[in-house]
């Protein structure tokens, strides 16, 4: 097996520090009243969870220390019971936040006050939004969250793919936030659910140029979705954050299934047979919390402690499998480009040291007997298609500039 490693960096991530997660993300229904473009949902139901149910996993959440709560869907205010729900949890002290499309605030507004935070999707300019969303709702949702305001904390969610990214549409919300004293967040498209069907995508470069120059002008967001620092220039970095998922928190649907994501399609457990903390401390999810498995490019990253293998739901329903699907893409365009070039190797001395060999670079790198044998021959001028199982080392290689094409 090949190994190499940048050494001055803590390349040994584990994420099995916490006994249970700090929060938890209930679905109360799968049914909307809306038809978002680029939903993380793959299908609406009208599935809705029962009060008893709600009633256990409030059990299961107080008993684990867990009190704050985020009620998604679907659209949670369509289910039949949402008051008796609100008022049943904040009678024990839940801190509850509700993610919602804003059109039926008006119906529940006489418990805004039983609500921690009550966080809005809006998508851009009025135009945009309605688009997006296949309703004309954007007045009757900026109403809805000055109603909010009145009572209650307010946020808005901004999920951000090819058709709002522009600049305009982030600076138009923004500008309207700051007047209406609310925060915004930013969210990127994830590629899954009718956003993968509807074929949405994202610019990675184009949007965190946005959100840069946006910071460059005063504005104070936040980013909620994980971006990978690999998919940015080294000047916009400090745009990248990881993703808590299936360690800081989990999700669980109407019908009691245990998920490490609301996007996420992989059932866990379900809390119905099973106590939550059994199903949290279950060998896949410490083997996924272990990060082991994640793959040699991952692995070698100076920026893997910041990013931590990006989005997990993406590509696969096997949740230790590298998963983020614009890394994915990114990785694949290089690989492309590469594949078929000789390649020049940029080491200049190596020294031995017991089984390993380390270059004196900066920052100095570690490589094994199996890594030294492909870079030599890369270095004789087999081209990187010619080694195709390597192919996570040659591209970490070529990121590292270890090696480039010849000229």
């Amino acid at each position: 097996m090949i190994k190499y490693e940048i050494l001055g960096y803590n390349n040994q991530i584990n994420l099995n520090t916490l006994d249970m997660p700090l929060y938890v993300y209930i679905e109360l229904t799968d049914s909307c009243n809306f038809n978002c473009k680029f939903c993380s949902v793959d299908k609406k139901n009208k599935n809705f969870i029962s009060f008893d149910l709600i009633k256990k996993i409030l059990s299961e959440l107080e008993k684990n220390h867990i009190y704050d709560i985020y009620y998604t869907g679907g659209e949670p205010m369509l289910h039949p019971q949402f008051e008796e729900i609100v008022e049943y949890a904040y009678s024990l002290g839940f801190r509850q936040t509700v993610l919602t499309n804003g059109s039926l605030i008006n119906k529940y507004k006489n418990l805004l006050d039983k609500i921690m935070c009550v966080c809005f999707s809006l998508h851009g300019s009025k135009k945009t939004h309605n688009y997006l969303t296949n309703r004309d709702n954007y007045d009757n949702l900026i109403e809805n969250i000055k109603l909010t305001i009145k009572h209650t904390n307010a946020k808005i969610n901004y999920t951000v793919m090819n058709e709002n990214q522009n600049i305009l549409e982030m600076k138009d919300v923004l500008d309207l936030a700051n007047k209406l004293n609310v925060e915004v967040s930013f969210s990127k498209y994830n590629n899954i659910g009718f956003g993968k069907k509807n074929n949405c995508s994202i610019d990675i470069g184009m949007f965190a140029d946005s959100l840069s120059d946006l910071r460059k002008q005063g504005y104070i967001f936040g980013i909620n979705d994980c971006m990978t620092p690999c998919l940015l220039n080294k000047e916009l970095e400090y745009l990248s954050h990881g993703c808590g998922a299936g360690y800081l928190f989990a999700s669980i649907t109407y019908d009691g299934d245990i998920k490490i994501c609301p996007s996420s399609t992989t059932k866990l457990g379900n809390i119905k047979n099973q106590s939550l903390k059994k199903i949290w401390h279950q060998q896949k999810l410490k083997e996924y919390r272990d990060f082991n498995w994640i793959p040699l490019y991952c692995k070698s990253c100076k920026n893997l402690s910041k990013c931590r293998c990006g989005c997990k739901i993406e590509l696969s329903q096997n949740i230790t499998q590298f998963n983020d699907y614009n890394v994915e893409l990114y990785k694949t365009k290089i690989w492309n480009e590469i594949k078929n070039k000789k390649m020049t190797v940029n080491i200049s001395l190596l020294r031995k040291e017991k089984n390993s060999y380390i270059s004196l670079s900066n920052p100095p790198r570690k490589y094994n007997n199996q890594a030294i044998d492909i870079i030599k021959k890369l270095n004789m001028g087999i081209i990187p298609s010619q080694i195709e199982n390597s192919k996570d080392f040659v591209l970490s290689l070529y990121r590292d500039k270890i090696i480039k094409e010849a000229e």
